[in-house]
């Protein structure tokens, strides 16, 4: 990865230049990633220049206390604001939403807001948001107050291909 390097080598980050290694099994129609990092090197980065952001650096890359369980992106009929995600609080303690976004494949967020108590999920209406849930593949992310990544999910046409389906995921 050449981002979010440590001091030393701050002058070789860069924006969305991801390292890695991808292996295509045709007999098993199976791709299998692996991606690569130095220890010294931070998740959280902007998207500008590709810097850690210091705050973060400590902070597991998806700490996995929300989760997106599921979403509806292709309801019955139009689909322009008739979207929903299922959110889920897996710990132990209620979770304060307030200032929480979800945000789409092009970075458009919507605000949450509310406690979501342990155990609890919470289904979110888009309507009214900018979020695009497009039916030929997208990607969710949530993120927390300070803006960082706590979980997301990707989905493909194919599982969106049912009018009227919740993917789970």
């Amino acid at each position: 990865m050449n981002q979010g390097n440590s001091s030393e080598w701050k002058a070789d980050d860069s924006p969305w230049q991801d390292g890695g290694l991808i292996f295509h099994f045709p007999d098993e129609n199976r791709w299998v990633a692996l991606f690569l990092a130095f220890q010294s090197q931070c998740f959280h980065t902007d998207d500008i220049a590709g810097h850690r952001i210091p705050e973060a650096c400590d902070v597991p890359a998806a700490d996995g206390r929300v989760r997106i369980v599921a979403a509806l992106v292709n309801p019955l009929g139009s689909d322009k604001g008739q979207e929903s995600v299922t959110i889920l609080n897996i710990t132990s303690k209620p979770i304060d939403l307030n200032g929480w976004k979800i945000s789409d494949k092009n970075k458009k967020k919507a605000p949450l807001s509310g406690i979501l108590k342990a155990g609890q999920a919470m289904n979110i209406k888009l309507q009214g948001t900018d979020i695009d849930l497009p039916n030929d593949g997208g990607i969710i992310t949530l993120l927390d107050i300070k803006g960082l990544k706590v979980h997301g999910v990707s989905y493909t046409g194919k599982d969106a291909e049912r009018e009227g389906w919740t993917i789970v995921f």
